[in-house]
């Protein structure tokens, strides 16, 4: 009999905490359950010694004949899944053991839902704990509004998963290797699947400077600023909606100036992509709000109230912008600049 659902580790190297991984899949409280490994052409061959060494029927061991990549490794392992549910886990993390019976319990009790993922407790290379990983998804504004932000809603090293979802969107494309996970998740965003993040701690997420993720690190900002602009263009193909984007990832924008009217210029495209995200995703009115809270809550309010803020003379703008947007760090100079400048032409009339 065909159990309900697969556990999928994709493994590339992956000692000395692959054990670990393992045995943390092993051992959980749900057990009715296939455990498919597949090794990406891994040059060390004590990983697959390890693998080997397992004795339960429960392991489906797969070995590429050459190095396919991630996202090409889970592709095949979508083509391999017979089961109507994946849960994944990462070759260096570690399964807390209730992780399967209540993500899985979750999704059955919410048939909306096409993934999901679980709080984390962040853990570096001894064990030790560092920090939580800690959110939540009210709807599906929540869902879109972290992708608009160009933020991933969810994280995939804890995630589960309908597998006929992610076959239908589509699985994983190669051409944004790096952020394969925030490619595939703004995809099912824009596509209208519902997605939430179970508030319970079902895994220990691994920071050590092994990971791939520290090695690509610059690749992978590249792109997944690629994938943010093309997720605000799925809206609204205006001319500036790059800039617009620079914005709310809080970076420079290109002609490295800012003022009352680059920010109205910038924020009559946001109100016009929020008309159109709400006419093109049938959202309600609960939906946008959730969704405009998280860009606003990232971009700042400043950009919200643009239109008061434009009347305002110089050296008051920049100071009721900072107070409205301090994650806007960026234009602390200018403010700075701003107050210095307006000061002198203040001295120098009353002299």
């Amino acid at each position: 009999m065909i159990p309900s659902v697969t556990v999928l580790t994709c493994v590339y190297n992956g000692l000395p905490y692959l054990k670990e991984a393992i045995d943390s899949t092993l051992n959980q409280t749900f057990t009715d359950f296939e455990y498919l490994i597949i090794d990406d052409c891994s040059p060390d061959i004590n990983v697959v010694k390890l693998i080997e060494s397992y004795d339960d029927p429960r392991i489906r061991f797969i070995k590429n004949k050459k190095n396919l990549g991630v996202s090409n490794t889970i592709n095949k392992a979508l083509k391999l899944i017979k089961t109507q549910y994946v849960v994944r886990i990462d070759q260096d993390d570690v399964n807390l053991p209730n992780r399967i019976a209540e993500q899985i319990g979750f999704l059955e009790k919410n048939p909306d839902l096409s993934i999901v993922c679980s709080w984390q407790h962040a853990i570096n290379d001894k064990g030790d704990r560092l920090f939580d990983w800690k959110r939540s998804l009210e709807n599906y504004g929540s869902f879109l509004g972290f992708v608009l932000v160009g933020l991933c809603p969810i994280w995939h090293p804890s995630i589960a998963f309908r597998t006929d979802t992610i076959i239908e969107a589509g699985g994983f494309n190669i051409e944004y290797t790096r952020a394969e996970d925030f490619e595939m998740t703004t995809r099912l965003a824009l596509k209208r699947y519902g997605a939430a993040v179970v508030p319970r701690f079902h895994l220990l997420q691994r920071q050590h400077e092994d990971s791939q993720s520290r090695e690509f690190n610059h690749k992978q900002s590249e792109v997944t600023k690629r994938v943010h602009n093309e997720s605000l263009q799925y809206f609204y193909a205006h001319p500036e909606i790059e800039e617009l984007a620079k914005f709310i990832r809080l970076e420079k924008n290109s002609n490295n100036k800012f003022n009352q009217s680059y920010l109205l210029r910038i924020s009559l495209v946001l109100k016009e992509l929020f008309v159109n995200i709400k006419n093109k995703q049938k959202m309600n009115d609960v939906e946008m709000k959730s969704l405009k809270k998280i860009v606003y809550r990232r971009s700042g309010y400043g950009i919200k109230y643009a239109s008061l803020l434009s009347r305002l003379p110089t050296i008051l703008f920049y100071p009721v912008f900072y107070i409205l947007s301090p994650f806007q760090l960026k234009f602390f100079k200018h403010i700075l600049s701003s107050i210095y400048h307006n000061f002198l032409k203040f001295r120098y009339l009353f002299k």
